[in-house]
């Protein structure tokens, strides 16, 4: 499990720092063809939609580092089994936050999928909006990998694996 959500958060990242390329470009575009006067209409839409993956990706890789949402003030009070086990707790409750999002997202994707951009009709909204699932869908893997982590902790789970050998 280890390896998959590294590889995922490596792609995840890579395509983060290429999208957030994307977006310096565009909007560099934009400013410059603003100064000589020339209209450039598709720049604020690539600039705004390449924005949107690079966060929503990070995001989810914040997940995996831990760095997300939680009530640090009471973990550090806790130690041992008592703080694995609120750990284990608010990561059940990310958990179902971002499975719940998922179904939605998904829902949400597909009804915005045949949309067209404004700037370039060429292109579908629902690519755009496809990041949403993404996101929540490796979020949620990412949060089981942290809460068997932290059960490893616990003394009813030593020496747990998922190898099923």
């Amino acid at each position: 499990m280890q390896i998959l959500t590294k590889f995922i958060a490596r792609l995840q990242i890579t395509l983060g720092v290429l999208l957030l390329v994307i977006f310096l470009a565009s909007t560099l575009i934009q400013v410059v063809t603003r100064y000589l006067g020339i209209s450039v209409l598709w720049t604020e839409e690539v600039a705004v939609n390449s924005f949107i993956w690079a966060m929503f990706l990070g995001a989810a890789v914040m997940v995996r580092e831990n760095k997300h949402f939680g009530f640090d003030v009471l973990t550090h009070y806790f130690k041992g089994t008592k703080r694995s086990i609120l750990v284990i707790f608010q990561n059940l409750i990310m958990l179902i936050f971002c499975l719940l999002c998922s179904l939605y997202s998904v829902e949400i994707t597909q009804a915005f999928w045949h949309s067209r951009w404004i700037s370039i009709p060429e292109f579908r909204q629902g690519y755009v909006w496809l990041i949403m699932p993404i996101t929540f869908i490796s979020s949620s893997v990412y949060l089981l990998d942290n809460i068997y982590n932290e059960a490893k902790i616990l003394s009813c789970f030593k020496g747990a694996s998922w190898n099923l050998r």
